[in-house]
């Protein structure tokens, strides 16, 4: 506005010597007289002049106050902000290309900050040069700088948030003056949260998290108070954390679980639904079943696919499983014996018998069979961790009889199915020749998840509990945004689906994303997930990895992954059909690379 008043006053004075001049040489001219042409020229010029002056003074004035601010460019400027915002056209704003604006343009601080959306770097760069050499439009800048830190501060840890803060400009004059006190109440938000990061006992932890909520909403309520931008850019940000610290209150459920035999009602689990179609259709064949090979390497979820199978079989079949790693089971041949005695009985609903030896099991075995084709049921008699059968023959606490048996029963009790399950194929077992004995068995291979089963797991991992059968809306649920954009993907990718690895990474991030307080897995949430996994996961991977290469020449194999990605296949048959058979590799143009990218890291860092 300077310019304007200073072209008004130049114009005006312009307008007064032009009249006075004018009225002299009028009545010099005039043939009235010298004395009465001078005073009436004067008179009458004087007047007109100033008249004519001060509207010519005027409107020049006002033109040149115009030019010289570039005011004319507010016309334009309003295309930018009204009626939404047109951040992505900035560089074509008048700011952008000529330095001489020289009013400010309201709502330019709105401008940049959604230029910035668009392209960051290059709105920065802006901001900066406007702040630096442009002084009409620097206060603008200034806001336009505290509505980005603001913006970053939403998604930033909340233990961080001071130092999000450091580039917050600051000042004496107008909202800049409140901008130190406010970096101290969010200083103490930033370290209500370190305190509560460094506890992680749930129990101690709820306190410290009802403190942070209730220190950033005071601060939301403070910050109310301060002039724009502060007021609207940080009650916004504030309503952010809010959001990050009832999540710490109350956080996302833990179900994911990599250890023992899953608990269906408790923690994630997926049944297989193909391999209980088919265990289904094996075990009504009319004929009998000849008994059933349940193969699946370790950690596939074979004990936790026995252990959850009942509910997801016709109620005709029942179900009784026996794991071969329990010490009560296998200390002789007489607790053997009256386990699985024990077992079929409890399974059928019939009261248990007295059995200490294979014949009087037999005998029991019998009695059952022709129960159940009575009533027009059948049973599957499971046998998990079956390898260990083959080492108590060879340590003689078994004696050969007791295959001798279980073949006999198979061949006669035609509605009882065994079925052997184990990390070994029959071939594989040293101390007897199982594939003499049970020749008839039919294989069903436990493969690793698909991608579409890993996203289930992930997603619905409470589908099939009964706890929130009255309760739905309540029942644990992941959508597929908790577990950030392609998060799945690489899960699945990292894992090639092996179940206790893909419980394993899940049971990490949601740790993680709980111990942060953040909505969703991000790809640094999930890049500490995978890093963590080859600690956490070290007695597994090394298990599957190393301890089952047991033949000669098959660890140094594996070893030569650790410097390549891909190695030709090794010239030994035995090795190849063990890599094979343990899923530990794959083959892409002749040539073979490790199938599970987590083990091929473990093998870098810890093999």
């Amino acid at each position: 506005m300077f310019g304007i008043a200073g072209g008004i006053a130049g114009g005006i004075a312009f307008g007064l010597v032009f009249g006075i001049m004018f009225g002299i040489a009028f009545g010099v001219i005039g043939t009235v007289g010298v004395g009465g042409g001078v005073a009436g020229g004067i008179t009458v010029g004087v007047a007109g002049g100033l008249a004519v002056g001060l509207v010519f003074g005027l409107a020049s004035g006002i033109a040149f106050g115009i030019a010289s601010t570039r005011a004319y460019y507010l016309v334009a400027h309003l295309f930018y902000v009204w009626p939404n915002l047109r951040g992505v056209a900035y560089p074509r704003h008048p700011v952008a290309w000529d330095d001489c604006c020289g009013l400010p343009f309201p709502g330019l601080c709105r401008l940049l900050a959604d230029y910035a959306r668009d392209d960051k770097q290059a709105a920065e760069a802006e901001i900066d040069r406007l702040i630096d050499t442009y002084p009409t439009q620097r206060h603008e800048a200034l806001k336009a700088r505290t509505l980005l830190v603001a913006e970053d501060s939403r998604t930033a840890p909340l233990s961080r948030l001071d130092l999000a803060l450091q580039s917050l400009p600051e000042g004496e004059k107008g909202f800049l003056r409140a901008v130190p006190g406010l970096k101290v109440q969010v200083a103490a938000i930033a370290q209500a949260q370190r305190r509560l990061d460094a506890v992680h006992v749930p129990a101690f932890r709820e306190p410290l998290a009802a403190g942070l909520l209730r220190e950033i909403r005071d601060f939301h309520g403070r910050v109310g108070g301060l002039r724009y931008p502060l007021n609207t850019a940080f009650r916004e940000a504030a309503l952010a954390w809010i959001a990050v610290a009832e999540r710490q209150l109350r956080p996302a459920a833990q179900v994911f679980r990599a250890g023992d035999s899953v608990e269906r009602s408790q923690e994630a689990f997926l049944p297989r639904w193909p391999i209980i179609q088919e265990l289904q259709g094996q075990i009504t064949l009319a004929t009998g079943c000849p008994g059933l090979l349940l193969y699946g390497r370790r950690r596939m979820g074979k004990s936790t696919l026995l252990k959850n199978l009942q509910p997801f079989l016709p109620t005709r079949i029942a179900v009784a499983s026996l794991s071969m790693q329990d010490p009560r089971v296998f200390a002789s041949l007489g607790q053997w014996v009256g386990s699985v005695a024990g077992c079929t009985a409890e399974a059928a609903g019939m009261a248990a018998p007295v059995c200490g030896d294979l014949g009087g099991l037999f005998t029991w075995l019998g009695t059952l069979d022709a129960a159940l084709a009575s009533d027009g049921r059948r049973m599957l008699l499971a046998l998990d961790e079956y390898e260990n059968l083959d080492r108590k023959l060879g340590e003689e606490v078994f004696a050969r009889d007791l295959l001798d048996t279980i073949r006999e029963s198979i061949q006669r009790h035609r509605w009882i199915t065994w079925l052997f399950a184990g990390s070994h194929a029959l071939s594989e077992l040293a101390h007897a020749e199982w594939s003499s004995w049970f020749v008839s068995l039919r294989t069903v291979e436990l493969l690793p998840f698909s991608e579409a089963e890993t996203r289930l797991l992930l997603t619905e991992p409470m589908r099939h509990s009964e706890l929130w059968q009255d309760d739905e809306a309540n029942r644990p649920r992941f959508d597929g945004a908790f577990w950030g954009e392609g998060g799945i993907e690489r899960i699945y990718h990292e894992t090639a689906g092996w179940p206790h690895l893909v419980q394993l990474l899940a049971e990490r991030a949601v740790y993680l994303v709980n111990l942060r307080g953040l909505r969703a897995c991000t790809l640094e949430i999930l890049d500490e997930t995978i890093a963590a996994a080859i600690a956490s996961g070290d007695a597994v991977l090394r298990q599957l990895v190393y301890s089952e290469s047991r033949l000669a020449g098959e660890w140094e194999y594996l070893k030569g992954f650790r410097t390549h990605a891909f190695q030709e296949p090794p010239a030994d048959e035995a090795v190849y059909q063990s890599l094979r058979l343990r899923l530990m590799v794959t083959e892409e143009d002749g040539r073979w690379r490790m199938r599970v990218p987590l083990m091929r890291r473990w093998l870098r860092e810890r093999g």
